[in-house]
């Protein structure tokens, strides 16, 4: 039986979950939800795609996700795939976490938005899991009701100027704990779920126009996965035709093997979401400020040069062919 299609196109918004495999947890101590949530952050800055609420359960989680470059499966393939890892190299595992791929419903831009935040934030009490929303510390709905901080990446305007304008929080508040309406409850309630949320007419503009097959995750990214920093390094050294060491010190005056080495840190943080200071230790950087300084200013140069974007595409699909064999 094939696999449903994922609908994908700029500005999408989507309702987005995964459950650990055989129903274990994949959040087992705060350390891990932290991690998660940092990983967030991280595909906004590096897919600038935008999360409108979230909630981190034992063993699964739900997301409000908009897409302005139409880019979801991009960004959730890097989550998955970087938070397995980071998971494994934490409690000295391995193997899949999650169950599979993720579940998106598209969800139509309205009031059925409003209507899965509350759903989402709700989590928590229907699973009976806490008594009163507010005691829950691994969603945002405190940062939807003024409780906690809003962090940066956190996108809560939208959906609170959906509410009114005076005393959005408050009033949110009072949406949420009057529980599910009728229409939310079904959808959620049925044992095989739509793909879509929204009214008969987006739901048929969505049959009509808009249904773009996902590219399926190839079997060599997913091994590209497990690699370490070194492993990229020394991959990397290869394709260009260097030795390693060169990738790992900066030469100067010496452009073009510094170009590599930029580009070698680049891979390492934005294909496999190393973080800062594995980077940075690795190409003994000083301060992991250092990588994020690298990063920016080499894709600021990707942008301008088409000759070195064909090269970090060369690499990458090298790197990707490779690991079939």
């Amino acid at each position: 039986m094939s696999r449903p299609l994922r609908i994908e196109y700029q500005g999408a918004w989507y309702h987005v979950m995964n459950r650990g495999g055989g129903y274990r947890d994949i959040f087992k101590e705060a350390k891990h939800q932290k991690m998660f949530l940092d990983l967030l952050r991280e595909i906004t800055e590096m897919f600038g795609v935008e999360i409108h609420a979230y909630c981190l359960m034992g063993n699964h989680y739900h997301l409000l996700v908009h897409t302005p470059k139409g880019n979801l499966g991009r960004a959730m393939r890097h989550l998955g795939g970087v938070y397995t890892q980071r998971f494994n190299s934490l409690e000295k595992t391995d193997g899949q976490l999650f169950r599979g791929r993720y579940k998106a419903i598209l969800v139509e831009d309205s009031s059925y938005l409003l209507c899965v935040s509350r759903y989402i934030h709700l989590n928590p009490v229907n699973a009976e899991v806490v008594d009163s929303l507010e005691k829950y510390s691994w969603s945002s709905y405190g940062a939807f009701i003024g409780n906690d901080i809003v962090p940066k990446w956190l996108v809560v305007k939208k959906i609170l100027g959906m509410i009114g304008s005076q005393n959005v929080k408050f009033q949110y508040k009072s949406f949420v704990v009057q529980g599910l309406d009728e229409k939310t409850a079904q959808f959620y309630g049925k044992k095989k779920q739509r793909s879509i949320f929204g009214s008969d007419s987006f739901i048929a503009e969505i049959g009509k126009n808009k249904i773009v097959p996902e590219r399926e995750t190839p079997e060599s990214k997913d091994q590209l996965l497990n690699l370490s920093v070194d492993d990229v390094v020394t991959k990397v050294a290869s394709i260009v035709n260097v030795d390693s060491h060169i990738l790992l010190n900066s030469i100067k005056g010496r452009v073009e093997a510094n170009n590599n080495r930029n580009m070698t840190i680049y891979i390492c943080r934005r294909h496999f979401g190393f973080s800062l200071s594995e980077i940075s230790k690795t190409f003994s950087m000083g301060h992991y400020s250092s990588v994020s300084s690298v990063v920016t200013r080499f894709a600021s140069l990707l942008e301008k040069d088409k000759k070195m974007r064909c090269q970090v595409n060369n690499v990458i699909n090298i790197m990707m062919t490779k690991a079939k064999t």
